[in-house]
């Protein structure tokens, strides 16, 4: 069938507290569709970031406290946000809101029509039986071999949108039937930057000298980012390039122990722990090299980012990753948890400026070719299709 957007109505689910990368997915891919006529509710923790950016953005928000997989109360409230608003298609964005979209969606029972009590309410009516759901899948981790998430993630009524061929191929080892999967890569808009900040703006801040390399990487500070093989990496590129600097942008639980790392290794001159920024694009706009350090990797926009700033880029081979790094034509690959490889990946393009330029132009013609906030719509919409049709057949 043909997908008639006047007919469609979705209702996103997003149960994260935080700003990370999926809940600026979700915020891109929402702005997208409204601008296309969609019909979209965002249901969101009430105060949470993208509930903030939402409104913002003029997409309907419908706050809610979710706990977890196992939170009834939310998952009636969802349910009679289903039946209410006649939702053609559930589109739930993490692996909570998977959960309880799936009892939002299940058919052939009645929930309380009061949005205020569950005691005592007249019943309302139940979602139509051909509502469809679709899970996004935006990490690599392994699917548990448990009882609950085999329910979960082999229920039949349930699609799922990959952000990579990596997380799709998670997904297969998991059991979920190759059919039921729609590989929809994550996109970033190109027009949220300028381009035109100096190259020695970052240079100034942190008082690095004009002909001294700059390496950095932005992520969180957690385990699977792997920032720890970043500075070991560091380590062995300072012995041969001792002018080289080295910035990690991003804040998480990990800052402390990274701080006791660079402090142990006498690092404190060559790496900096930039914090939680805004102004990424000043980062970019200064980075000589980008590294990608992981080792698990859904996709990545950082990286994306990184792509359309024509920056060289030595990331290592995991997850999602290789669907962006084509190794020797947008950038370089190697092995994860493996500090030495990744130096010298960044040593080769230290020392190799035509490969770097050549490895940075073909990058950022990559990414433009399907990894923007348009393509993201597009490749969304023609999934909503496949899934509300096969709901129709």
């Amino acid at each position: 069938m043909t997908l008639n957007l006047e007919d469609l109505h979705l209702l996103h689910i997003d149960t994260g507290r935080t700003w990370r990368g999926g809940q600026a997915q979700v915020l891109t891919l929402c702005r997208g569709l409204r601008e296309k006529g969609v019909r979209q509710t965002l249901v969101v923790p009430p105060h949470s970031p993208l509930a903030e950016h939402a409104a913002a953005a003029d997409i309907e928000v419908v706050p809610l406290k979710m706990r977890g997989d196992w939170d009834l109360f939310a998952s009636r409230r969802l349910r009679r946000v289903v039946a209410e608003r006649g939702v053609t298609l559930v589109h739930a964005h993490d692996a909570h809101a998977h959960a309880l979209a799936r009892r939002a969606t299940t058919p052939g029972k009645t929930v309380p029509r009061n949005a205020e009590s569950l005691k005592g309410a007249r019943r309302g009516p139940a979602p139509r039986s051909n509502v469809g759901l679709v899970v996004s899948r935006r990490v690599d981790f392994e699917i548990s071999r448990g009882q609950f998430s085999r329910r979960k993630y082999l229920d039949p009524r349930v699609w799922y949108f990959a952000i990579s061929n990596g997380v799709r191929n998670v997904l297969a080892r998991g059991g979920v039937a190759a059919d039921r999967v729609i590989v929809v890569h994550s996109g970033v808009d190109p027009g949220r930057f300028s381009f035109r900040v100096p190259r020695e703006k970052v240079r100034d801040e942190f008082h690095i000298a004009a002909e001294a390399p700059i390496i950095g990487t932005i992520g969180s500070l957690v385990d699977h980012k792997d920032h720890r093989c970043f500075i070991d990496a560091a380590l062995v590129v300072l012995a041969r390039y001792p002018a080289a600097r080295f910035i990690i942008v991003g804040e998480g639980e990990l800052r402390r122990a990274l701080e006791r790392r660079i402090a142990q290794d006498g690092l404190e001159k060559a790496v900096f722990l930039a914090g939680y920024r805004d102004d990424v694009e000043t980062f970019l706009s200064g980075f000589d090299i980008y590294v990608l350090s992981s080792h698990l990797e859904g996709l990545c926009t950082s990286l994306v980012d990184a792509m359309l700033f024509r920056l060289p880029i030595a990331a290592t081979r995991t997850g999602g990753v290789p669907d962006l790094i084509r190794d020797g034509e947008t950038g370089l690959l190697a092995p994860p948890k493996d500090p030495l490889a990744l130096a010298r990946a960044i040593e080769r393009l230290l020392s190799d400026s035509a490969l770097a330029r050549r490895l940075g132009e073909t990058a950022r013609a990559h990414a433009l070719d399907g990894f923007t906030a348009e393509a993201l719509v597009r490749n969304t919409l023609a999934g909503y299709e496949k899934v509300l049709d096969s709901r129709a057949s």
